[in-house]
């Protein structure tokens, strides 16, 4: 925690890591019909929890790595809830809203096979588990215009013009960004062989 709070985003990244699973199983626990209707995913709850957390992480005290895991177990519940209660608000389209926010089937998984090279998108549960995991993290490491043009383009999958629009930007700036962005976080994802499990 000393680590982190001085700012030591390997820190930050190790701790995040170690969540993953127990978070994600808190979650899928957690999400209601309504929720599993919209097609969201434990990714999506996990990525807007990681983002709320990476901010407020190095101003957080933690005595242990549970009081640490049910501080983002609650902002994940804080989620589940703000998500439930904007689907429940639209009651004409519950897929709309679901693609209003981007959300599709197996989203991540494509980001991860984007950003990994073919030999080494893991194949077994397990593996492609702990490879999200560190996607979820690594995103996190992104500036903010590099982690909205990749929601935008690969999550909620909007054209460039629109993502142009959005950020006030030249579609051609827009490509340029995009491309940047896919090459840092395939930069910050390094080898598979650094975070998938050996079998």
């Amino acid at each position: 925690m000393a680590e982190i709070q001085a700012g030591n985003v390997a820190a930050m990244d190790s701790l995040l890591l170690a969540s993953y699973d127990p978070l994600r199983s808190a979650i899928a626990q957690q999400m209601s019909d309504t929720l599993r209707k919209a097609q969201l995913e434990p990714e999506d709850v996990i990525q807007e929890t990681y983002t709320a957390a990476w901010a407020n992480l190095p101003k957080s005290q933690f005595e242990s790595f549970e009081g640490f895991l049910g501080w983002l177990r609650q902002i994940a519940e804080n989620k589940l809830i703000d998500m439930h209660r904007a689907i429940v608000a639209d009651k004409r389209d519950v897929r709309r809203q679901a693609a209003a926010w981007g959300v599709k089937s197996g989203s991540y998984v494509d980001l991860l096979e984007q950003v990994t090279s073919p030999m080494a998108t893991p194949s077994h549960g397990a593996a492609r588990s702990e490879a999200l995991a560190v996607l979820m993290v690594r995103l996190q490491q992104l500036p903010e215009d590099y982690r909205q043009v990749i929601h935008w383009r690969l999550i909620e999958g909007l054209p460039v013009a629109e993502v142009a629009k959005r950020l006030d930007r030249s579609e051609a700036a827009i490509h340029m960004l995009f491309h940047r962005a896919l090459k840092q976080l395939r930069e910050l994802m390094g080898a598979s062989s650094d975070y998938l499990s050996q079998t």
